[in-house]
């Protein structure tokens, strides 16, 4: 019996009348919740049918997990929600519990594929939704769900949704309370407002001589105040009072309240409370307190304004609260008015017609752009979009406005809504739906930033303008440019001028700031306005991020070099996509960078670092497994005048837009969680013993609280297990060595630091503030209080020292000249900013123009490589000499200071830079009972093939030790090095270091030998192999001497001549209860004579799977891994599935490689979903075979299916036949192919895969050619279809 491939005119699954599918849709997606601690996500679906569906067994395959319980109904036009937390989205949208329905696995993404399908596993929904335009903005944490406009638009485009709450149909704003305004009545918070205490909220009550007018806002210490009071140490809250009017016709469907609190405050209208912004819940009294909250700007949408306003008089009533009594600032001010035109309610709506519904949609528009991405001036630039709509298009039209340098426009200009230029974007190509227009090469100036703005509207008169109105970037923008010119400039004022060229100041990344020249130095240097944000725009790559936000940044350090740190602030869903200096991108856009001045403020003795010295510091602790900000150096300009490098004045080359070398130091938020895979977690940074929140984890205390309990706990006698509980100690003790090694004495109890609050209740200290180091002498504490942990309890005092000496071994111990790992890692870094062998480089740019700016402060001035250099501390004065003044002899002072370099006696504050952090580590690392360092052997094979890598070690010696003479472990490593002088170097590469293992194994038990496993190694790669060995103290040996080798290549030629992908099933079908993806399969075939040995083999791409030891495969066999046993086993009876492999065969296609080392392919296959490959194969229920006859090497299987674990090397293609089945309009189906005589066929059916497929009807051509025939309406429900010949009996 031979099997024929199915070839449908509707694919390979049926769908027939009466069928529901396509009238259930994925109608609003709630996945980013503001705030995060509310636990209600939620995936709402709605019945856009006629009829009753039935959801029994209906599950979410992608995205999130769940499938619906039997008797589960949607009826017509009802909805129902899948929530994160049924109870939680009960309570706050006070639904029924007949509607709500969960809890799902897993948890919304800020964009993902959400995937919806029926109890045979058919696919009735899908929505591939983003965070970013084309999509809804306000969704991704603003509080807003995201809405389908009307349920028969294709919710798989972005222009189909908006964030809830969004008015379709615009109207005016009325102003209710408008922001800064007099007629505030306030009183301090010297005692409870009145009596009762919720008397004062009411509009009846009389306000005593204690209650005065003010302006808002009302507050001190930010310089940001119309109404100034005297409230420090004094009281911590104030009371407001404002009555305001409202129109017996104007009272809204919803209301947008906006509080400007810092720190906090509670709002009540008309008594009602309304709002709570940054403060603990619960009943507030006078004297209570908010949590630490900057001055921004927050909205809260009140969805019921009919039962809070009455026409006439009403009351608004804010108790504004500061984070502490001492606390340097405080302001309140309010705004209440009707939402923005196009504005965003914030209010999802579970459960309920959407907020955004409209039966007419204004027009799809997607896939906007201009080209070029980055113009240089005098080159027109097209803009484009695709814009399409079923009532057609009457007019796409864009707005653009040029901004020339020196006359930035701000977003909160009144400039801003005008002087835009109109022109009219065609439709120049037949029926693409692209829509673009040509802005004018006139416009298109040096440094002129450009912003555009798109309008459609349809026949019907719906129109939208672009971006959306809930975007926090009210329209795109390009930048003009030429590219970075060169500079020139002296060390002095009037001294010899160098020329920088155009290669040496585009050899960092640049980062363009765009502002007010006023804005710009009130933020560096006006101490009037500290903290105080500003607007502007960064590009960066090419990518204009329009009306973001800047402000200088430190503590006390502020003001002090000169040359000061900025903070800058993106619009949500437009987070900078930076890169590192090896031209990464960083894994997640950043919401909040910070950029620090490379200028050592408090210690001038290390000017001329170029803010090496703080790189380090933050890089070290990531090597060394720690937990700690990116950084990466850049290139920082400003635009804020007509010229870009004015020449002729004394000091021309401290003005135009070169600011020079900046650090880039990643901000402790979401985002560094996210880009590490950690679990949101609260993140404090540390000041004056405080937590200062930077992200709130949606699980945890919303108030400092849990910091506060950590803190106490730790300053108090605790047992052991509370450290173990509370405390992540790796992440510690690399933290205190670091510390040592590096000489960070500014960190100190309560100060300089950063604390991340895991969800499994471990704190993780992070390293902020680094701009003390490389000081042989005591300043500060130089540690913190949590080090009582290692006094208070021996076993972490022997974990902490085995960790220093690990450090010692691994990064500092090296003998080579050049400093070994420690040398070669600043070698790494400083070539960036200081590539070896050039005359000019970025260091002297910035020794150029920082040394003796006009800006820089005095005790900074001239101060670059000055040797020698006395800098006083706390502790005393010491002085540092360099062995060349230069910012090589900066370096060389570096790894002295890191490295064993001192000639003497060595002590705490002894004043002596030589091996001062390597004697402050070593010090701390001794312990009298440790074994003996073992040695290392290699046992292999010669060569150091990959595949036959063995070592072995000298016995177990105890050594000095009289305490314990036990053996309790053995650990062997394995590290790789890779830098210039390594075999195989790839050349713009990030260096390896041996710190870092590729592999480690620990036992309990003395093994003396052991074996690498392949599947870590690299062909070509360097690496060093070590052991040690640990007694019963639980204190580790010293790491061996290791032994380095360069990983040689094994013999492959037989697995790569005679072993082959025999079939793949990729993405087969599904069936009741069991996704489609748990039946994928690979399969392997041996075509040689010989048994093949697969031990140790490995996939480096597509999935993950190593063959184990003694996989053995003889001549003709086969090799089957599954994805999941038992459901192949349920479909395929009696298969043997060899191995089980981890992660998907991607659906799109991708490569699939077995390998015997990294970089050392035995086999691989690319496959693909498209032609050329077969398509049947992409969902259809077919597999790919291999096939040599085939150019692909592949084809698709006979039958549905595919036949796993048997051969198909015989298979010989018979008569190409194709089945069709068309549907006819009574109902039936016509199936027809071509038929030869003598030859008999049977059409056969099954409503499922898994189940028997059965005769429907025999055919006997009695002569060659077209057979049809008409199927009745009574099979019209069986799915599958399949044609066999010869027929069955």
């Amino acid at each position: 019996m031979s099997y024929f491939r199915l070839r449908t005119i509707v694919a390979f699954g049926f769908t027939w009348p009466g069928a529901v599918l396509g009238d259930v849709v994925i109608n609003e997606i709630h996945y980013d919740a503001n705030p995060k601690t509310d636990a209600v996500e939620f995936v709402e679906l709605h019945n856009a049918g006629g009829k009753d569906v039935d959801l029994s067994g209906w599950r979410f395959s992608n995205g999130i997990q769940y499938t619906f319980p039997a008797n589960t109904t949607l009826e017509p036009d009802g909805q129902l929600v899948v929530a994160e937390n049924p109870t939680e989205l009960r309570r706050k949208f006070k639904l029924s519990a007949s509607v709500v329905f969960g809890p799902y696995i897993n948890r919304l993404s800020n964009g993902e594929v959400l995937t919806l399908r029926d109890a045979a596993d058919q696919r009735v929904d899908r929505v591939d939704y983003g965070s970013g335009f084309p999509w809804p903005t306000a969704a991704s944490g603003a509080g807003s769900s995201m809405e389908l406009i009307h349920p028969l638009l294709d919710n798989d485009l972005a222009g189909s949704w908006r964030s809830s709450g969004m008015q379709v149909v615009a109207g005016e704003v009325v102003t209710f309370i408008a922001a800064g305004r007099s007629g505030w009545r306030y009183r301090e918070g010297t005692s409870e407002a009145s009596s009762p205490r919720s008397a004062w909220r009411t509009l009846g009550f009389n306000e005593d001589n204690s209650w005065k007018n003010g302006r808002a806002p009302i507050g001190y210490g930010d310089g940001d105040d119309r109404t100034t009071i005297s409230m420090q140490g004094k009281f911590s809250s104030v009371y407001l009072r404002r009555v305001f009017d409202v129109k017996a016709n104007e009272i809204p469907a919803r209301l947008a309240l906006r509080v400007y609190a810092d720190d906090g405050a509670v709002v009540w209208i008309n008594g009602k409370e309304v709002a709570r912004v940054s403060v603990p819940g619960g009943t507030l009294r006078y004297n209570s307190f908010a949590n630490n909250h900057e001055a921004v700007w927050e909205e809260v949408v009140i969805s019921n304004p009919g039962e809070l306003l009455n026409p006439g008089k009403n009351i608004i009533a804010i108790h504004a609260l500061n984070t502490t009594l001492s606390s340097s600032d405080f302001s309140i001010d309010a705004e209440l008015r009707t939402p923005d035109t196009g504005g965003v309610s914030g209010i999802p709506t579970p459960a309920a017609a959407n907020s955004v519904f409209a039966a007419n949609a204004p027009p799809q528009t997607r896939q906007v752009k201009h080209e070029p991405k980055q113009p240089s001036a005098n080159v027109p630039v097209r803009v484009s979009a695709k814009v399409s709509d079923p009532d057609e298009i009457a007019s796409v039209t864009l707005f653009y406005q040029a901004i020339r340098p020196g006359n930035y426009i701000r977003k909160t200009d009144s400039a801003f809504e005008q002087g835009w230029t109109e022109l009219p974007m065609a439709d120049s190509a037949a029926n693409d739906s692209v829509f673009s227009a040509m802005i004018p090469r006139s416009v298109q100036g040096h440094r002129t930033l450009v912003r555009y703005r798109i309008r459609v509207e349809d026949k019907l008169g719906n129109a939208v303008t672009l971006p959306y109105a809930d975007d926090e970037q009210p329209n795109f923008a390009y930048f003009c440019y030429n590219g970075v010119p060169a500079w020139t400039g002296s060390n002095r004022v009037n001294g010899k001028k160098e020329t920088f060229p155009s290669s040496v100041m585009s050899s960092l990344p640049t980062y363009h700031l765009i502002a007010n020249s006023t804005d710009v130095t009130n933020s560096q240097y006006n101490s009037s306005f500290d903290t105080v944000h500003f607007n502007g725009t960064l590009v960066y790559d090419g990518t204009v991020y329009d009306h973001i936000e800047f402000r200088n940044r430190g503590e006390f350090s502020t003001y002090v070099s000169g040359k000061n740190k900025w903070r800058l602030y993106f619009n949500r869903t437009r987070g900078l996509q930076a890169r590192d200096n090896h031209g990464r991108k960083y894994a997640q856009p950043k919401k909040t960078i910070n950029l620090n001045g490379c200028a050592s403020p408090w210690m001038p003795v290390n000017r001329g670092m170029a803010g090496m010295e703080e790189a380090i510091g933050f890089k070290l602790y990531s090597l060394a497994g720690g937990l700690a900000p990116a950084t990466h150096f850049v290139h920082f300009r400003v635009i804020d005048d007509a010229e870009e490098a004015p020449t002729g004045s004394r000091n021309a080359q401290y003005n135009g837009d070169l600011w020079g070398l900046y650090l880039y130091v990643e901000h402790t938020d979401s985002r560094f969680l996210d880009e590490r895979g950690l679990p949101d977690g609260n993140v404090y940074k540390i000041e004056r013993s405080n937590g200062d929140k930077r992200n709130q984890g949606p699980t945890q205390s919303i108030t400092p609280s849990d910091w506060n309990s950590f803190r106490s706990g730790y300053g108090r006698s605790q047992p052991l297990q509370w450290w173990r509980d509370n405390l992540d100690l790796p992440t510690y003790y690399t933290f205190r060595c670091v510390n040592r090694i590096i000489s960070n004495v500014d960190i100190r109890e309560g100060w300089n630091k950063v604390f991340y609050h895991h969800p499994d209740g471990h704190w993780h200290p992070v390293p902020w503030d680094l701009d003390m180091l490389i000081i042989p002498e005591t300043h500060w504490q130089g540690s913190i209080n949590i080090e009582r942990c290692l006094n208070q309890h021996r076993a972490l005092k022997i974990e902490f020292k085995n960790r220093a000496r690990e450090l010692l071994d691994l990064l500092l111990d090296d003998a080579s000249p050049t400093g070994g790992q420690i040398g070669q890692f600043i070698d790494e870094h400083a070539r960036f900013i200081n590539p070896p062998g050039d005359l000019l480089t970025f260091v002297d740019v910035d020794q150029f123009m920082w040394n003796y700016h006009p800006r820089t402060a005095g005790s900074h001035r001239g101060q670059f490589y000055v040797s020698p250099k006395s800098q006083g501390n706390r502790g005393g004065t010491w002085t540092r000499r360099l062995k060349s003044k230069d910012h090589e002899g900066m370096m060389q002072h570096m790894l002295d200071f890191m490295t064993d370099t001192d000639p003497g006696r060595w002590s705490i504050g002894d004043g002596d830079p030589r091996g001062y952090g390597y004697n402050y580590l070593e010090y701390e690392a001794k312990f009298t009972d440790i074994p003996n360092t073992p040695m290392i052997t290699y046992d292999g094979p010669g060569g150091f093939a990959l595949n036959e890598l063995r070592f072995k070690t000298s016995s177990f010696e105890p050594g000095r030790s009289t305490n314990n003479k036990k053996f309790t472990g053995i650990q062997w490593r394995l590290g790789e090095v890779s830098h210039p002088k390594t075999p195989f170097f790839e050349p713009g590469q990030p260096w390896k270091y041996e710190v870092n293992a590729i592999w480690e194994l620990q036992s309990d038990k003395f093994a003396g030998t052991v074996a690498v496993p392949q599947s870590v190694i690299r062909k070509g790669g360097t690496y060093r192999a070590r052991v040690r060995i640990r007694n019963g103290t639980m204190a580790w040996s010293h790491w061996s001497a290791p032994v380095e080798f360069v990983a040689g290549e094994p013999d492959l030629a037989g697995l790569r001549t005679n072993l082959a992908f025999n079939e793949i099933m990729y993405n087969p079908l599904g069936q009741a209860g069991v996704s489609a993806g748990e039946f994928e399969f690979l399969e392997l075939k041996n075509n040689g004579e010989s048994t093949l040995d697969l031990s140790g083999l490995f996939f480096s791409s597509g999935i993950s799977f190593v063959f184990p030891e003694g996989s053995m495969l003889a001549s003709g066999e086969l090799f089957l891994l599954g994805r999941n046993r038992a459901a192949l086993q349920s479909r395929y009876s009696g298969l043997v599935v060899n191995g089980i492999f981890e992660g998907k065969l991607a659906n799109e296609g991708e490569a699939i490689t077995l390998s015997a080392g990294i970089g050392a392919p035995v086999l691989s296959v690319a496959y693909d979903d498209a032609a050329p490959w077969p398509e049947q194969a992409d969902g259809q229920g077919f597999s790919l075979v291999a096939d040599k006859r085939s150019e692909l090497g592949f084809r698709v299987s006979v039958t549905p299916g595919g036949s796993p674990g048997s051969d198909n090397s015989d298979f010989k293609p018979a008569d190409d036949l194709v089945l069709t089945l068309t549907r006819l309009a009574n109902g039936m189906l016509r199936v027809g192919f071509t038929g030869l005589q003598g030859r008999s066929y049977s059409l056969e059916t099954s409503p499922a895969l898994a189940q028997a497929w059965k005769p429907l009807i025999n055919f006997y051509p009695e002569k060659s050619g077209t057979v049809s025939r008409t199927i009745s309406p009574r099979v019209s429900r069986e799915r599958f279809f399949r044609l066999v010949t010869p027929a069955n009996p």
